[in-house]
């Protein structure tokens, strides 16, 4: 991998989440300044029939189905990061990025009406900082695991879908 192609990547492990929101609560808190699980950029989503947790981050896809859903442009990679961006002043508030989203990673803010997404903070993402159970996890892309990779967005995406 070339060295200017960004190779981190933040990934869930359910088997770890307690249920805590403090992802959540420190994810509000760096992009709006107050503690609003509502307002934060990802979700924690509990499965009711099984009682387990799920954090709903964005996975920043290699080929994201958002941006490739965004007919206005309002979506793009940071070529620094390797976030990919909702660009507020580009986007016109069709929601077919939400749509598109397989992981249901994408969100409406309450205050706003607007789409939000994980934006990685700038390559230092808090959720990941302050979770102390591992279950958000920014790894090298050649350690992190492949069954947290590949496997643990599956329930989510689900738990997301029934709860529409």
């Amino acid at each position: 991998m070339s060295s200017n192609k960004p190779n981190r990547i933040l990934i869930s492990n359910p088997r770890a989440c307690i249920g805590c929101r403090t992802c959540e609560l420190f994810c509000s808190f760096q992009h709006y300044n107050e503690m609003n699980p509502a307002r934060a950029l990802l979700q924690v989503v509990k499965d009711e029939i099984t009682g387990v947790d799920y954090p709903v981050i964005c996975r920043h896809c290699d080929k994201p189905k958002c941006m490739e859903a965004c007919y206005f442009g309002a979506i793009k990679r940071d070529t620094q990061t390797g976030a990919v961006l909702i660009d507020s002043k580009l986007c016109v508030g069709c929601k077919n990025c939400l749509s598109s989203c397989p992981f249901g990673a994408i969100r409406i803010d309450p205050k706003t009406g607007g789409v939000t997404k994980c934006d990685l903070c700038g390559g230092e993402p808090r959720c990941a900082k302050m979770c102390k159970q591992g279950a958000i996890i920014y790894l090298e892309k050649n350690v992190a695991p492949s069954i947290f990779a590949h496997n643990a967005a599956a329930k989510p995406a689900k738990v997301l879908g029934d709860a529409k």
